[in-house]
């Protein structure tokens, strides 16, 4: 065992001990057989004027955005049909539900009901919120696309002000 360990030390120094003898060697610097007279050299690199660098790459062409999905006009106008029935059915639900919720006086369940009938009528608005969300996410990327988002904020923002007159 005492013999392997001293062999090993040897062994490193028998390996560096003609690394003088003609200079840094080894090295990856070109010797003078290394290179071609007739190539010329450049700062930039090796050599100038061959391989890849002499090939031009073509301008990028944007392509054209596809067209908008034929449906995209349907479906906006059914979320905007669901949204004004809620706005038309919403007033006299809410005078209804202030009506059964005075009529109940302390009666803490039949308070309760009225308010669940009265949120009843918004179930449908996650509904909406998720087709004006495909709706957004079918029309991006396409050429029509800044025309349906103007029209899904608006749908939108109706929406947030049915989903704030949820509470009594």
């Amino acid at each position: 065992m005492g013999m392997r360990l001293a062999v090993f030390p040897l062994l490193l120094l028998a390996g560096c001990s003609g690394m003088n003898q003609a200079g840094p060697w080894p090295s990856l610097a070109t010797r003078p057989g290394e290179q071609a007279p007739l190539v010329p050299r450049t700062p930039l690199g090796p050599f100038a004027g061959c391989g890849q660098d002499m090939i031009a790459a073509p301008a990028p062409v944007a392509a054209p955005l596809p067209p908008l999905p034929a449906d995209i006009p349907a479906r906006l106008a059914a979320v905007d049909a669901a949204l004004a029935q809620l706005e038309l059915q919403m007033p006299a639900q809410r005078r209804a539900a202030l009506a059964a919720i005075a009529a109940a006086g302390g009666d803490d369940g039949g308070i309760e009901v009225a308010r669940s009938r009265y949120e009843s009528l918004f179930l449908g608005l996650g509904i909406q919120d998720r087709a004006l969300d495909a709706i957004g996410d079918d029309a991006t990327g396409t050429t029509g696309s800044d025309a349906v988002a103007a029209q899904v904020a608006a749908l939108r923002a109706r929406l947030a002000a049915l989903d704030a007159a949820r509470t009594l």
